[in-house]
């Protein structure tokens, strides 16, 4: 798909402009009123057979259309809301770009996180300090480090009134990773339990190391130790099916994503019960009176589906009560409304970057002059003073800005001498080069990088295309089959430490389907081996054993070191570009309580609603 110059344009346009903040003009109106005109009028009149000339003063009234300030109602300002929830009315909030994937073992798209989050529920949430249990009570460890025995929370009924035990928990884990699972989601978290290897590759019609003791208890056992599997595996990306409704359907549909069950009637755990889904339109949900946690305030909950300019409006008349995100451009104009709050999280653990092919121009990705040339070329720093609008930092590696960062931290700011120097080094002539980059919809302030980065690296000497595409066409263009073949170059990408430093390490562990070398085309690994054919993967001789430290050490300060040293070398070898980290933005009405929106983004879960059973709106008397 070609990009349309005029987009471009408008983009480039808002990016070399200063933008200068002041009071907007008021409006005017054009009125129709009455006003009196004075006159001298002369005349002339025949008296007594003599023409004679009279002056008189007439006073007149006439209508005239003038332009005047447009009357506005004076602003009402709301009082403080009540500590306790009112109950009753209904939760509205903007679910931007539809409802991607309605499958729960399925999703990946931010957007499917928060349709989950009103009646999904994980075993835990993560928190800065540790872990806050949901349909788990908690979990012990054995002294080597090798087995984790988790506790279920008794109690607990699905939408349709069963019971959740262990058979759920262990159903959701064998199908998040079964073999067959398509598209196939690569196995992030999870790789040292027994088992997990050979079950995920085929090899095993079970997980060995995934074990019920009872009812309400489930053991996991591992290979080698791995100190960020209760925040990475327990907490994260698995949200519990019911396995008496699941197991029932047609396997091939679940496995593919293509049951309808996910959108029609899908039961969970959580305080909001689905009731409909109207394509386009909205999503719907009713509190769940038998919630585990207290039964939620509102009668109903609606994810209501529209573009960000009428979700806007709609905020600002009090017709839904969150908007999440919104575009730095609003922050001023929002802020002034009184009775609206902008949220503004800062200290975000994600960035916003780009993930190259590693089999683009005969590996030319894979030299890290290329990479540190690339980031030299673009004004990055530009990019968050006009495109965020300043909400937001430069990022230079993956740990920048975290307390895991690397100490000797080379900042690879615009300098184009540098990058041509670089580029001269490794015997690159931009004119001979084309580069591919590519954003499908979604983030806007993400997407808009890429006419930024092109128009610099055009200065440069490159050749560079940029494609947008829609959400559905990911999968093709990525593994070779889209609009550029096999030869594209980069791709955005939303990534960061999230809510533990060992979410890098699949990314740079060589024999991983998620290391960032085997995210690039071919799609598909040999069935027998499981290993993409002549797959090129990022590795550097050092990570190995810092990985094998990383996963067995869980004394903070230790963890610290390790994981610098990791850094340092992403700073160096880039495996995939930080560009740079935005502060996530929101904005509610000030009738709706209950979000905590800096734990959210500050954790890297800005993308799931958190504790949305906590969420009430006040009627604001």
């Amino acid at each position: 798909m070609k990009i349309r110059y005029w987009t471009i344009a408008a983009i480039l346009s808002l990016f070399l402009t200063v933008v200068a903040c002041s009071t907007a003009e008021p409006e005017i109106v054009e009125v129709i009123r009455e006003v009196e005109v004075t006159r001298v009028v002369s005349e002339t009149i025949v008296e007594e057979g003599e023409v004679v000339e009279v002056t008189r003063v007439v006073i007149e009234t006439e209508t005239e259309i003038v332009e005047v300030p447009a009357e506005t109602e004076p602003e009402v300002v709301m009082a403080e809301p009540p500590s306790e929830p009112q109950q009753g009315g209904d939760l509205r909030i903007w679910q931007p770009n539809g409802w991607p994937e309605q499958s729960w073992p399925h999703r990946s798209n931010w957007e499917s996180a928060w349709a989950l989050s009103p009646m999904a529920e994980t075993l835990f949430w993560p928190l800065p300090d540790g872990l806050e249990p949901r349909l788990a009570t908690g979990y012990e460890v054995s002294e080597d480090g090798l087995e984790y025995t988790v506790t279920l929370r008794e109690g607990v009924l699905w939408h349709d009134g069963e019971a959740f035990t262990a058979d759920d928990v262990i159903y959701s884990i064998h199908l998040r990773n079964h073999p067959n699972l398509r598209p196939l989601n690569g196995l992030r978290q999870g790789r040292t339990i027994t088992g997990m290897l050979d079950y995920y590759e085929g090899n095993a019609d079970s997980i060995a190391g995934i074990e019920q003791v009872d009812d309400y208890t489930v053991r996991i056992t591992l290979d080698s130790p791995d100190a960020g599997l209760a925040r990475l595996f327990l907490a994260d990306l698995l949200e519990i099916v019911p396995e008496h409704i699941v197991s029932t359907l047609d396997e091939e549909a679940v496995l593919n994503g293509t049951a309808d069950y996910w959108y029609t009637n899908p039961i969970g755990t959580g305080p909001y019960k689905f009731v409909q889904y109207q394509t386009d339109q909205f999503i719907e949900y009713e509190r769940n009176e038998d919630y585990w946690g207290g039964a939620p305030a509102p009668d109903r909950l609606f994810l209501e589906i529209s573009t960000a300019e009428v979700a806007a409006v709609k905020l600002q008349r009090g017709e839904i009560h969150f908007m999440n995100p919104i575009v730095a451009t609003e922050v001023a104009r929002l802020s002034e409304d009184p009775n609206i709050d902008v949220l503004v999280a800062e200290n975000s653990a994600q960035w916003y970057g780009l993930e190259m092919n590693y089999f683009t121009n005969d590996g030319l990705w894979q030299n890290p002059k290329a990479k540190q040339a690339f980031l030299y070329s673009i004004d990055r720093q530009g990019y968050v003073d006009s495109i965020l609008q300043g909400q937001g930092v430069v990022r230079h590696s993956f740990f920048d800005g975290t307390i895991y960062a690397c100490p000797d931290m080379v900042e690879y700011n615009y300098d184009p001498d540098k990058a041509s120097a670089l580029w001269a080094e490794i015997g690159v002539e931009p004119a001979d080069v084309t580069i591919d980059m590519m954003s499908w919809l979604g983030l806007n302030a993400r997407r808009d990088y890429l006419p930024i980065a092109q128009e610099f690296l055009r200065s440069q000497g490159f050749l560079v295309n940029v494609d947008f595409i829609d959400n559905s066409l990911i999968t093709d263009y990525v593994s070779g089959n889209g609009v550029r073949g096999q030869d594209w170059d980069f791709h955005v990408l939303l990534f960061g430490p999230g809510v533990d430093p060992g979410s890098i390490l699949p990314f740079i562990t060589e024999d991983s389907n998620s290391n960032f070398g085997h995210r690039s085309w071919p799609e598909s690994p040999n069935p027998e081996s499981g290993i993409k054919e002549n797959a090129v993967r990022y590795t550097h001789p050092d990570l190995p054993g810092l990985i094998e430290r990383a996963l067995v050490e869980t004394d903070p300060d230790a963890r610290v070191e390790i994981y610098q040293q990791i850094d340092c070398i992403w700073n160096e070898e880039h495996p995939a570009f930080a560009t740079a980290s935005p502060s996530f933005l929101a904005a509610k009405s000030r009738l709706l309580q209950g979000p905590n929106w800096q734990l959210n983004a500050g954790l890297g879960t800005w993308q799931v609603m958190y504790r949305p059973g906590d969420w009430w709106v006040w009627d604001g008397q």
